[in-house]
């Protein structure tokens, strides 16, 4: 038995679904892991470091932006 890792587009998902059954192949859906990007990575490193600004409240957050 052979593992296949295919992409397909969400709009496609069901008719691909349903032509693998048709042809006898497990299908077997497997959930995409959200990965940062590196905007992301770059403020959850800076926040690590403690450069990220503290609030009292949410009301000062918001007047600070």
């Amino acid at each position: 038995m052979q593992t296949l890792e295919i992409q397909v587009p969400d709009n496609k998902t069901r008719l691909v679904k349903e032509f693998l059954k048709e042809l006898g192949v497990t299908v077997k859906v497997k959930k995409e892991h959200n990965i940062p990007n590196a905007d992301t990575i770059a403020a959850m490193q800076e926040l690590k470091a403690g450069k990220g600004q503290k609030y009292k409240n949410v009301e000062d957050l918001f007047n600070s932006i």
